[in-house]
């Protein structure tokens, strides 16, 4: 009896033991103000390192689908059924959805992180926690803006009771029609911790890699981001929008995003990039689709030195010089046709345009000519410009197709480490397009004219685009100069305004195709073999290709599929029930989830 009393008491003491570190561990895990040996700007570092890339496969997620919605991109190679693939068929009851990864990215990694560095600011003492006031707004800043992606395109969230697995272990869901004026609250109050705490701050220029530790740029992204979001909003409530702005030019100075250099973005630090051979697509799986082609070229846009790469039917192509000196006749011909003069070309986006009378803007990329001993193959059409997303433009990997031996005499080729890749999420221009709307809507323009800001918006973007190109090697880019582009540029108010907004979001695609649900811009043309609709037509107006397949126009995805996440099985009730709420809000959310040609509730017929 006492040797088994010894083992009860040995294997209570280990029970004992093994809870103690249980619960410890899960202390150290949950509560921030545990790890009282890292300094919170340090634990910001860590939580925002290279944010929003937590897997290269996700880098290149945009090319199948806002990219491509938005026609920025089109497949190379893809028959009609896979220029079919990204669409609904309105007349069937299953169809794509976009699969966007924020909702997983917030709860297993940002949402979560900030959340537990404004806890453990809180749980400071007093001494401390006020020179923390300004970190503390910009977690909460980073926070919002995340979980707004979020209910932006899943509609439901866990919000108000997540992060807290004790009192719910449980969470219920909130919704965008809810959330829209709980991040407004939280955006105001960590711009008024900012604007009241100007002095005595910690200085955190080297763990900050949005904006250096610069707390008046985060001031003023988040009076930004109050207005894009109340926008958002506007066709479901109008007032707040009118609310929200009167609030920032009374309280903040009308201090909003006002240079190209407070665009908020971010700093990456990685140098995967490197090695493209996974999210090099764009550079050999994508061709620039002809509606974003032709518009840049019908305005005589300089920024499609910046955009678009140039196609191989130039000298300063070894191919192209090949062809020209020992192509046989028919092929040097071939190169003196108009069409071969041309650097850029677009590919038409809808799965008709396969059929041979749609011509080389529905084909391939290449065009083969016969050269002494063999063929040469020249690439017609072009590519959205790799640059801009991809370190070395996606030349130099394993991969035939990105060897360097295909790039361009005046394509450079350097140590991905001196390239400096900045991801932009609201840049000076898109809030100069923004602030054109609502003025020209009769709106609180904050002092400028809808005409003013629209023309300010044109030259940011492309002064964005210049900065960006010159930083990523796109040749040529210093030489590129903006001209008379702006002044000769029409405007008709709000088209123009949509027109030059979807240019300008081709680095940030999520955000045109928000634009296109939220206004209709840019609308739909019928294109047909022999006639381009409205494309390129020299109105100065952007127009889409309708998603024709030879006898129906497809549709576009309004929304992403809301799913449980992994390890969200038992909040399935809630889940269930956030899905019936949707519905029962808005019957145009759709059938069900899985429905994703239906609406988040803000997206309103």
């Amino acid at each position: 009896m006492k040797k088994i009393n010894k083992y009860i008491i040995v294997l209570f003491a280990l029970s004992a033991l093994s809870q103690s570190c249980k619960k410890e561990m899960i202390e150290l895990n949950t509560n921030p103000k545990k790890l009282n040996d890292v300094a919170p700007e340090f634990l910001f570092t860590g939580a925002t390192l290279d944010i929003n890339i937590n897997g290269r496969d996700r880098s290149a997620a945009r090319y199948t689908t806002s990219m491509k919605y938005m026609q920025y991109v089109t497949p190379e190679g893809a028959d009609a059924n896979g220029l079919a693939g990204a669409y609904w068929d309105p007349g069937k009851n299953t169809g794509p959805n976009p699969g966007f990864v924020y909702y997983e990215d917030y709860y297993t990694g940002v949402g979560r992180d900030m959340n537990r560095i404004i806890a453990k600011i809180d749980d400071m003492s007093d001494a401390e926690r006020s020179a923390y006031q300004g970190l503390k707004a910009i977690c909460s800043i980073v926070d919002t803006y995340h979980a707004w992606r979020v209910a932006d395109i899943f509609g439901a969230m866990p919000y108000t009771q997540a992060f807290n697995a004790v009192t719910f272990p449980l969470p219920a869901y909130d919704y965008d029609y809810n959330l829209y004026t709980v991040f407004d609250q939280k955006l105001k109050e960590a711009a008024t911790l900012i604007k009241d705490n100007p002095n005595g701050q910690k200085n955190i220029s080297a763990q900050d890699l949005f904006y250096s530790g610069d707390y008046n740029k985060w001031l003023a992204f988040a009076n930004t981001l109050r207005i894009k979001i109340a926008q958002r909003y506007e066709k479901r409530d109008a007032p707040h929008l009118t609310t929200v702005l009167a609030d920032i030019a009374a309280n903040f100075g009308s201090n909003i995003i006002s240079t190209t250099d407070g665009s908020f973005g971010y700093n990456q630090t990685r140098d995967w990039n490197n090695n493209v051979d996974d999210i090099n697509l764009i550079l050999f799986g994508f061709n620039a689709a002809y509606p974003f082609v032709e518009y840049l070229k019908s305005t005589n846009d300089p920024r499609i030195k910046f955009m678009i790469r140039e196609n191989d039917f130039g000298t300063n192509y070894s191919g192209y010089k090949n062809v020209q000196e020992n192509g046989d006749a028919a092929a040097k011909a071939a190169l003196l046709l108009p069409e071969n003069q041309q650097r850029y070309w677009g590919k038409h986006t809808f799965p008709a345009s396969v059929d041979p009378g749609y011509g080389a803007y529905g084909a391939n990329r290449f065009k083969t000519f016969t050269v002494t001993g063999g063929t040469q193959n020249l690439g017609y059409l072009s590519a959205i410009q790799p640059r801009l997303f991809v370190k070395n433009g996606g030349f130099g990997g394993f991969d035939a197709r990105s060897s360097r031996a295909l790039m361009h005499d005046d394509e450079s080729y350097v140590d991905g480490a001196t390239i400096k890749m900045r991801t932009f999420y609201l840049n000076y221009a898109e809030t100069c397009f923004m602030m054109a709307e609502i003025a020209e809507k009769g709106g609180n323009g904050l002092g400028k004219s809808a005409q003013t800001w629209f023309n300010l918006g044109v030259q940011a973007s492309f002064d964005l685009y210049k900065q960006v190109a010159v930083a990523t090697n796109v040749p040529n880019a210093t030489n590129v100069v903006m001209g008379d582009f702006s002044s000769k540029l029409p405007y008709t108010g709000l088209p123009s305004i949509y027109s030059q907004a979807w240019v300008n979001f081709l680095m940030q695609p999520d955000e045109a195709w928000a634009m296109w649900k939220r206004t209709g811009y840019p609308q739909f043309t019928d294109v047909r073999a022999g006639n381009n609709g409205k494309i390129g037509d020299g109105s100065g107006i952007a127009y889409l290709e309708s998603l024709y397949d030879g006898s129906k126009n497809l549709l576009i995805p309004r929304r992403n599929s809301l799913n449980l996440t992994s390890g969200s099985e038992p909040n399935r009730g809630n889940y269930d029930n956030a899905i019936k709420a949707m519905i029962s809000k808005d019957p145009a959310y759709g059938t069900g989830t899985t429905d994703t040609k239906g609406r988040i509730w803000w997206d309103k017929q």
